[in-house]
């Protein structure tokens, strides 16, 4: 009987201490050249406070089209910045940071902005007197062993944004090209039977300038989805 409840507390254990649980929301957000700022909640869906840390870094492209992250962007390189970039959260609360972009606005950028749990730590920045910081580095650290950071991607658009789509058909391909300055996005895209009963999961495809997407004809078979293109929808069926 004692190793029953030995065992049965093993098991549970885990849900005695309480533990931060972020979350931010979508994954992708979109700055259009009207905008500047851009506000960003993330919420706590946990039972402890979640110290949480911004760090942006920004996104480029090869003529290959393959992506390259740089290291994480300092103050004076920053042109995109988090206020605040340090948040406390309180179990099952929100809290808001805003996104300020500051660089020029000729060509599209792209950035990865993560939300990183941290233990929080003096020197951090999260105003917190010696005394606090121990007490909660005790209590978070108590409910988590492992800290996972959660990361959203911005695109921010031209001031002068140009959206240009266009369907370039062949006997054996549909290509669809985005010949604007700003990424255009292919949403809830899925492949389908011609009766449109057997589709694949949706997903979501962004087309970014002078990118295009190659849709191979087949019988019987068919592609659907929504094309937006800044704040404009259309839906889109290629074959048949």
């Amino acid at each position: 009987m004692k190793r029953i409840y030995l065992i049965l507390l093993l098991m549970f254990s885990g849900n005695l201490f309480a533990s931060a649980e972020i979350s931010i929301g979508t994954l992708y957000d979109y700055m259009s050249g009207q905008q500047s700022t851009y506000l960003k909640r993330i919420r706590n869906q946990g039972d402890a406070t979640a110290f949480v840390k911004v760090a942006i870094h920004e996104i480029t492209y090869d003529e290959a089209g393959q992506p390259h992250e740089s290291p994480e962007l300092t103050e004076g390189r920053r042109a995109l910045i988090a206020s605040p970039s340090r948040m406390i959260i309180p179990a099952n609360g929100v809290q808001a940071t805003r996104l300020l972009y500051m660089g020029e606005r000729d060509n599209e950028r792209y950035f990865r902005v993560r939300f990183i749990p941290v233990l929080p730590k003096q020197e951090d920045g999260f105003d917190l007197d010696a005394n606090m910081v121990q007490e909660n580095q005790q209590q978070v650290s108590a409910g988590v062993n492992i800290l996972t950071g959660f990361g959203a991607i911005i695109f921010v658009m031209p001031k002068e944004s140009r959206f240009d789509t266009q369907l370039i058909k062949t006997d054996t391909m549909t290509t669809v090209v985005n010949k604007g300055n700003a990424t255009v996005v292919l949403d809830f895209f899925e492949e389908c039977d011609g009766r449109k009963k057997n589709c694949s999961t949706p997903s979501k495809i962004h087309l970014l300038p002078n990118m295009q997407k190659q849709l191979m004809k087949k019988s019987d078979h068919l592609y659907r989805f929504e094309l937006i293109e800044g704040d404009k929808s259309r839906s889109m069926v290629i074959g048949h």
